[in-house]
């Protein structure tokens, strides 16, 4: 979210149609004059209205913050529904909550609410709406998404698993203004994680009276943050100022206006029309705009997943030979004009390691950035040999991608160097966004390899590795190593230095095992109209937060 959050991936994912820190000052835009044509954006509003627009590639796929599965979709739910603490632009402050006690041993944490926040049918928002939605987070009946993310509570993976009732999860309502939350093991970046989509109240007579037409439109939901849900369908949504939020003097905004626009280029006309005060600007748009645009990291560590599940695949040398074949110089040359940055490894570097950042205190270089053809072909002899094959031509892989062009194109140049480097056969399978991200579940036999990413729920590398966890609920690679859980497992039980070096050789574990193909850090472009102030731009569970934003002309 996934930053699904899905966490998976969102607004800038989104527009790259691939799968969201304390370390990283965030991007502030105050008082930006970005591009003076998009200064008339107010044109298409009500007269006074403080609208804000922006534009998604593909429509916003849920409005309930349990089956979140993007950074876009995360970054709604971040605007209409209130956690326990909220990140602003980059800074962790109270929300529902007024305040939290940790134990000594730094397993139980107690929060005292606010007794002032209502939803917007007017009822109060309880500690029992917080329990009830990491309840249904951990339920298995409920195929949450981002399930896995509720392993920090006491017994949360056990109950995912099915091994135990929900009522054995680490949640309590002590009261209707106090929330009590018992840890499997000290995680000191808990609080942080509380601001997130899958942490959200979400009201249980609801579930129940709409059952799976929950949240399946604007009046199958309620909302107990800034702003509420005012039309839901395909192709835009529309948010409208919360009348009954607590913090409703401090909203600036009439509305929100999100836009599915599939293609960059029109979201930049439409941009420079004055239809939209925010938009990324495709790489071969860069030159044009260039003086024009600023850019943020967003997060998203890019990669070519890889389905273990498939008999080729599951060769350890295969997948080694696919990552020593990629020239991700070249990679990025021709896919972004050179303006992302090339990866060679995983977790992102900008998270928070130990005392800074986590890139800096643990450099790793898995895969040289021009690849190294000698070594792609050594590992793709063995793996030949190992597989019974005569041929590199006799493997055939099918790659699915979303039907974006910048997603085409990305697909095509890794597609094509393993075509070209090691003889292999690719076949391109492009589908529809939603489409491809129902693809990322365990166990899942309808590609072999699929684009993917990552961006980071919360600033620290674990955010990345849980997912890889042989039985994380988000394991769409298939992976299963005895010695990545192993550290997984102690990082869980350390602090420290001691926590991040299991994390660290968690993924030169990964990396050695060619588990997946890292391929890009995006540094996204983006216009922001003259008229806005106080947008936010940040790597960490979203990647603009507009809660703030105010209109002045």
């Amino acid at each position: 979210m996934r930053k699904n959050k899905l966490l998976a991936l969102g607004l800038a994912a989104l527009m790259a149609a691939s799968v969201a820190g304390c370390s990283t000052p965030s991007a502030s835009v105050d008082d930006t004059k970005a591009a003076e044509s998009g200064s008339d954006s107010s044109q298409s509003a009500a007269a006074g209205e403080k609208i804000f627009r922006y534009s998604n590639t593909a429509d916003i796929a849920t409005i309930d913050p349990d089956k979140t599965n993007s950074v876009a979709d995360a970054t709604v739910s971040y605007h209409i529904y209130d956690g326990l603490y909220r990140n602003v632009q980059g800074e962790l402050q109270p929300a529902t909550a007024e305040s939290y006690e940790v134990s000594d041993d730094g397993l139980i944490y107690t929060f005292k609410l606010r007794q002032d926040t209502k939803w917007s049918d007017g009822q109060t928002v309880t500690a029992k709406d917080y329990e009830y939605g990491m309840k249904r987070l951990c339920d298995p009946a409920a195929a949450c998404p981002a399930s896995y993310l509720g392993a920090v509570l006491k017994n949360g993976a056990k109950v995912s698993g099915g091994e135990l009732s929900v009522d054995e999860l680490g949640v309590k309502a002590l009261d209707d203004f106090t929330l009590e939350i018992t840890l499997e093991n000290p995680a000191d970046y808990f609080v942080s994680m509380t601001s997130m989509s899958a942490f959200m109240p979400v009201r249980e007579d609801l579930v129940e009276k709409y059952g799976n037409e929950f949240g399946g439109s604007a009046d199958k939901q309620v909302y107990n943050g800034p702003f509420v849900v005012s039309e839901y369908s395909n192709g835009k949504v529309e948010l409208a100022k919360n009348p009954d939020y607590y913090d409703n003097e401090k909203i600036s905004l009439d509305g929100v206006e999100i836009l599915t626009v599939a293609d960059q280029t029109t979201a930049v006309s439409m941009f420079d029309a004055g239809e939209l005060d925010l938009a990324e600007v495709p790489t071969e748009l860069a030159a044009q705009y260039e003086g024009k645009t600023q850019s943020y990291y967003s997060g998203a560590d890019d990669y070519a997943a890889l389905n273990h599940r498939n008999k080729y695949l599951a060769n350890k040398n295969l997948r080694l030979a696919m990552n020593y074949a990629v020239n991700r110089e070249e990679y990025i040359l021709l896919t972004h004009n050179g303006l992302y940055q090339a990866n060679q490894r995983y977790v992102l570097p900008q998270v928070r390691g130990v005392d800074g950042e986590y890139g800096t205190e643990y450099p790793l270089e898995a895969f040289p950035l021009q690849g190294d053809m000698d070594k792609a072909k050594e590992y793709l002899d063995t793996a030949l040999s190992e597989l019974g094959l005569s041929s590199a031509s006799d493997i055939s892989l099918k790659l699915v991608v979303s039907d974006s062009d910048t997603a085409k194109k990305e697909a095509e140049v890794v597609a094509n160097q393993w075509k070209n480097n090691l003889g292999i056969n690719v076949d391109i399978n492009m589908v529809p966004y939603a489409t491809r991200n129902a693809l990322l579940v365990p166990d899942s036999d309808e590609y072999d390899i699929i684009m993917s990413g990552w961006a980071p729920d919360y600033s620290d590398p674990y955010s990345y590795l849980e997912l890889w966890y042989s039985t994380s609920g988000y394991n769409y690679l298939n992976y299963h190593s005895d010695e990545y859980d192993k550290y997984i497992d102690a990082s869980k039980t350390t602090s420290g230095k001691e926590r991040m070096d299991n994390l660290f050789n968690a993924e030169k574990t990964l990396l050695e095992d060619g588990a997946l193909v890292p391929l890009q850090l995006r540094e996204v472009p983006y216009m922001v109209s003259d008229r806005v102030q106080n947008l936010g731009a940040y790597f960490v569970g979203l990647n603009y937060d507009y809660m703030y934003v105010d209109i002045t002309k």
